[in-house]
């Protein structure tokens, strides 16, 4: 009698865990590591509001290419990571140019261009987060004098809404700084960071000293700044050929921070129709890869496709169960003509 019993409860104790991982109710699976910002791959743009100046792009090849309007980029190109050179003119503020013989510009003020990137933001709240590259072309003296660095500061926030914008103490959270944050907790996930933006000092000079000199810990500041792996604010390692810098592109990718390079440079492989460069860039593990012909253009033949869509899984980071179509969707992902 007694030992009915026990096969009774055995038999019970069975079915109540058959009922938990059954057919009807399967049993949960591992939840998947969540997938981080340096788990992706997009393409950005050189000079992303270049356009040729005639005459001068005959005299000077590396300037003879034209960028789409920002948001055209974003919408029909794929670009999530954007390049602004910034001069500040008396009288008439933050500019965006290349230089004074190549001024043609698709978006001429900093506030003006970021405006056209917020609009299309805002239209696509589930874009994988934008990167915006601000390179301050003023003469360092001129940058510290008139602190021209407090003028971008001051023009992002004033444009930029807060709530949109992940800054460095955002990344940096509890941890004692940058670099030790990114490399032991790492880059926020791609879900709370979508239809965000982060804002980058693209600068290895006298100006990028200046900006980490007056802010050591990047605390209330916007913009992450470029230094080398070992220091404190390391977060960002931008070297733009993948071949002379590719085992210190990868080694950076290896431990957790973005990396940026480029794979066509002065409009030479567009004139020799030659991806050799841009191969290597996505070995390199690279997050950006910065390009000025990113198919804008039918007529050239040469032009920059990541090879799944707008924003990839990365090859060298990113778990095994990511999957790019789950990172944003197609869309008008196509190339287009200026005309």
């Amino acid at each position: 009698m007694k030992g009915t019993a026990l096969s009774l409860v055995a038999l019970m104790l069975m079915t109540t865990l058959a009922g938990c991982f059954g057919e009807d109710e399967p049993a949960p699976e591992p939840q998947l590591e969540e997938i981080r910002l340096n788990d992706l791959t997009m393409k950005g743009t050189h000079n992303s509001y270049h356009v040729k100046t005639p005459g001068i792009a005959a005299l000077n090849p590396e300037n003879n290419y034209t960028h789409a309007e920002l948001n055209v980029q974003a919408d029909r190109l794929g670009v999530r990571q954007f390049e602004l050179d910034v001069h500040f003119i008396p009288g008439m503020g933050l500019r965006v140019y290349h230089t004074t013989l190549d001024p043609s510009s698709n978006c001429e003020g900093f506030s003006v261009c970021m405006n056209v990137l917020l609009n299309w933001s805002n239209e696509n709240p589930e874009h994988a987060p934008l990167w915006i590259f601000v390179e301050p072309k003023n003469v360092p003296v001129v940058v510290d004098e008139l602190d021209i660095l407090e003028m971008i500061q001051s023009e992002i926030e004033a444009t930029w809404p807060a709530n949109k914008t992940i800054t460095p103490a955002d990344v940096q959270g509890d941890a004692a700084d940058l670099r030790t944050a990114i490399t032991t907790e790492g880059w926020p996930t791609l879900e709370s960071s979508r239809g965000k933006t982060l804002f980058v000092l693209l600068d290895k000079t006298e100006i990028r000293d200046l900006y980490v000199e007056r802010n050591p810990t990047l605390e209330n500041q916007t913009m992450f700044a470029i230094v080398d792996e070992n220091h404190s604010l390391a977060s960002i390692i931008s070297f733009v050929n993948p071949d002379s810098h590719g085992n210190r592109l990868r080694d950076a990718s290896d431990m957790g921070f973005m990396v940026r390079t480029r794979p066509d440079e002065a409009t030479n492989e567009a004139r020799e129709v030659n991806y050799t460069r841009f191969e290597k860039a996505l070995d390199t593990g690279a997050n950006f890869i910065t390009t000025d012909f990113p198919g804008n253009n039918l007529e050239i033949e040469y032009s920059i496709w990541l090879p799944e869509g707008p924003v990839m899984c990365n090859s060298r980071t990113a778990p095994t169960h990511c999957e790019t179509r789950d990172i944003e969707p197609w869309g008008n992902y196509t190339p287009i003509s200026l005309g």
